[in-house]
């Protein structure tokens, strides 16, 4: 019985023991002599729940600042955050639009590479758009990172709201899609059973271009945000 009751009181105290070390090496710097202190008064308190309540003060330190930590950090507010991304959902709107009008509504029967100007074209603006995102972002105390990001979230955003509308379209009208030229040789050069199979497994494949896309995006952007700093920066005046 005695025996028993040693060891329920030696649990506790070996817990706070463990417990002051652990806050040594999480609180910050200008608190660790507290802690220190707290270590060293924990020898003279009788009874491991005793001890065990001392040590909490230690954890109460590193509670304390953790939450000072993350009130002094600067978090995005919302009208930050639609700023990045007003261009991409603005974008991503028109692409959803038109994809549905070109593949739905009034679907084309010809082939993608009769219009290879045209969408050297797109792609040319697409990368023009992104640089415009990167220098609107770095108009006031924007950052050039900032810039980076507004790009990349723009190429991410309103592909992605492509990519999402062609996934819809594909499953849901697949008997209009499957009447375009291009599908229609791509499928049989497949040697695929299934129409649906087919267009999703492209779809996967262009999911996946999205990283190199959002790359592509911040490059833009942050080409944008440096030429806009460039343009404003004053120039010398010429006695």
């Amino acid at each position: 019985m005695r025996n028993t009751l040693r060891a329920a009181d030696s649990l506790p105290a070996r817990a706070a023991a463990r417990l002051l070390a652990w806050s040594a090496g999480h609180v910050a710097p200008a608190h660790r002599a507290w802690v220190s202190a707290l270590a060293g008064e924990l020898e003279v308190i009788e009874g491991g729940p005793a001890r065990l309540r001392w040590a909490l003060g230690g954890l109460s330190l590193v509670h304390n600042d953790w939450r000072n930590t993350m009130s002094s950090r600067t978090w995005p507010s919302w009208p930050d955050l639609l700023r990045t991304c007003v261009f991409g959902l603005a974008l991503g709107a028109v692409l959803m639009v038109g994809i549905v009008w070109s593949n739905v509504i009034v679907p084309s029967h010809e082939s993608d590479s009769e219009y290879t100007t045209w969408y050297g074209v797109f792609y040319l603006s697409l990368l023009f758009y992104f640089g415009l995102a990167g220098a609107v972002a770095s108009m006031g105390r924007g950052s050039l990172a900032h810039s980076a990001l507004a790009g990349a979230a723009t190429a991410v955003i309103s592909l992605g709201l492509a990519l999402v509308t062609f996934v819809v379209i594909d499953n849901l009208f697949l008997d209009i899609v499957m009447t375009q030229p291009d599908k229609v040789a791509g499928f049989r050069q497949s040697g695929m059973s299934s129409q649906r199979d087919y267009v999703n497994q492209g779809l996967w494949a262009a999911s996946i271009v999205l990283i190199f896309v959002g790359g592509v995006g911040a490059g833009c952007g942050l080409a944008g945000g440096s030429l806009y700093r460039r343009l404003r920066r004053p120039r010398p005046q010429v006695a």
